[in-house]
């Protein structure tokens, strides 16, 4: 049992020691991106962000279908319907999906870092941060691939529809 309990505190220790560091990390504005399901961007040599391409022109789709009046879920429809995979390489999306690449603003070049969190070290389950702890938003962090004017449009959209529908 006593080997049990050590061993658990070795992982409660490393786990805040690595929180410790990604924080400083994002205090100092050093931004680190999960690449697999995001789509429009690898990971270069260097381990920044480097511009995709391919799914660039699906991103771009995306948003341009949206700012000339589709909806995620008529988007999502259309690009099953053409084939043209998703992050996964699948040619599968949902409304959702569509709804979070339109508000992400990593697209237009910045990162709100730390938008989740993770609340046990043992099964590792994170959640989304409310401002339980703090984030931090770094401007021109990597290559754009939706310029700030479109991707602000986008926005004022969104807002628009919602109030329209209610």
């Amino acid at each position: 049992m006593k080997l049990i309990v050590i061993r658990q505190d070795e992982s409660r220790s490393i786990s805040e020691n690595s929180t410790w560091g990604i924080r400083r990390k994002f205090e100092q504005g050093k931004v680190t991106v999960n690449c697999t399901k995001f789509l429009g961007y690898d990971k270069g040599d260097d381990g920044n962000l480097v511009i995709n391409a391919k799914q660039a022109k699906i991103v771009k789709r995306i948003y341009t279908g949206y700012l000339d009046g589709k909806g995620p879920n008529r988007i999502a429809k259309e690009l099953e319907e053409d084939g043209i995979p998703n992050w996964n390489g699948k040619a599968k999306w949902y409304e959702n999906s569509i709804r979070k690449m339109l508000s992400n603003e990593k697209y237009k070049g910045d990162a709100l870092l730390q938008k989740t969190y993770t609340v046990d070290f043992l099964t590792k389950r994170r959640v989304e941060n409310n401002g339980e702890v703090p984030q931090y938003y770094v401007e021109e962090s990597h290559p754009a691939i939706i310029d700030k004017e479109k991707w602000e449009a986008v926005q004022l959209e969104m807002k628009r529809r919602k109030a329209f529908a209610k």
